[in-house]
């Protein structure tokens, strides 16, 4: 029984039912940020699934129950199978060999505002592919950790009428990096660095961020601007060879794996957090691995390098150095929001996939 309480404090817990079969379920990070979004609180967690047994799974229902700090269940959300047929999927989940590992999507991470969450707890059931034999229910417990103090009040890096392109919102494609898979493994990612990450581009009075042909970088808006550092620190590493073409290759990402974001600059902060600006303009980045920077310093300008689709700045904070790290929740002080002809304060400075704001320069 100590052994049993034990798996679950870590956050791993086996349940057996009707047969010999064993499967896990694992929360991913162990601990995850209960992040101070502007809708209410956000859970950003993945939920990792593996096959122990020796059939063909696959998953049949998911719960996510909040504990309050007594313990108490004060909200759950299931969703259960994928319906009567012909109904849309909702657990589009490829069957699970013998051995196998895959993440799941978490699609409760939003929390209502008025919920004192202390605790998760994620059920999974999984049933045999071949429908013979019985389902088995998988559960893992985490706790949650408030994000640090200094990573809520941020400068934002891009200056001006700002449209956040991607952010990590539900379906944000930052939120969905797919570390089980086996090519991502292969280039030596584990964790998701960008599970708070942002796209920012800058955008015109009426919202454009392109003025002519889209082909061509000089034509967007947001090429070639000012890249600031959103806080006080020391700079780590850099990149800044790499051309404005969007083209990467894959292999050197195994040794070097911030060059997902080609041209960037990492930033170590007081409070041992991380920041990487990416995707900056071939040459532009003025500063040096060593250089002490200061908040709103410019050390770079926004391109078009590495896995990038158009000029467009790339931001995340981060846990460590690199793209093997685990990202952490950031907010902007400062900043204004815009919805038309609407000028509001953003006074947690949360910002998320779709908000245009005005950044003080």
């Amino acid at each position: 029984m100590n052994c049993l309480k034990a798996a679950a404090t870590a956050g791993l817990l086996l349940a057996v039912a009707g047969t010999a079969t064993a499967q896990t379920v694992k929360i991913l990070p162990e601990r995850p940020y209960l992040e101070p979004a502007s809708a209410g609180p956000s859970a950003n967690f993945d939920i990792l699934v593996r096959n122990d047994g020796d059939k063909v799974m696959e998953v049949s229902s998911l719960s996510v129950t909040i504990a309050d700090a007594s313990g108490r269940d004060v909200l759950e959300r299931r969703v259960d199978g994928n319906g009567v047929a012909p109904s849309v999927k909702t657990l589009a989940f490829a069957p699970l060999k013998p051995g196998e590992a895959r993440l799941v999507f978490n699609p409760f991470p939003l929390l209502p505002a008025d919920i004192a969450a202390k605790s998760v707890r994620v059920e999974v059931e999984l049933s045999p592919s071949d429908r013979k034999g019985a389902s088995i229910r998988v559960s893992a417990k985490a706790e949650f950790r408030a994000p640090p103090a200094s990573a809520l009040k941020l400068m934002l890096p891009l200056a001006g009428k700002v449209w956040v392109w991607d952010g990590h919102d539900l379906l944000a494609h930052h939120r969905r990096w797919d570390y089980s898979n086996p090519d991502i493994m292969g280039f030596g990612f584990s964790s998701n660095a960008m599970r708070y990450s942002y796209d920012l581009v800058r955008v015109d009075a009426e919202g454009r961020r392109v003025a002519g042909d889209a082909a061509r970088n000089e034509n967007h808006l947001s090429f070639g601007l000012p890249v600031r550092a959103p806080a006080a620190g020391t700079v780590v590493e850099i990149e800044n060879s790499q051309a404005d073409d969007g083209k990467f290759d894959p292999a050197t990402f195994k040794d070097r794996p911030n060059l997902v974001l080609g041209n960037h600059v990492v930033i170590r902060h007081a409070d041992g957090l991380f920041s990487i600006l990416g995707h900056l303009k071939q040459g532009s980045v003025t500063v040096k691995a060593g250089d002490a920077v200061t908040a709103g310093q410019t050390v770079a300008a926004v391109g078009n390098s590495g896995t990038s689709m158009f000029p467009h700045l790339h931001y995340q904070l981060m846990d460590g150095p690199t793209f093997s790290s685990e990202g952490v929740p950031s907010a902007f002080a400062g900043l204004t929001r815009l919805r038309g002809n609407l000028r509001s304060p953003l006074p947690g400075g949360a910002i998320d996939s779709g908000d245009v704001v005005e950044s003080p320069n």
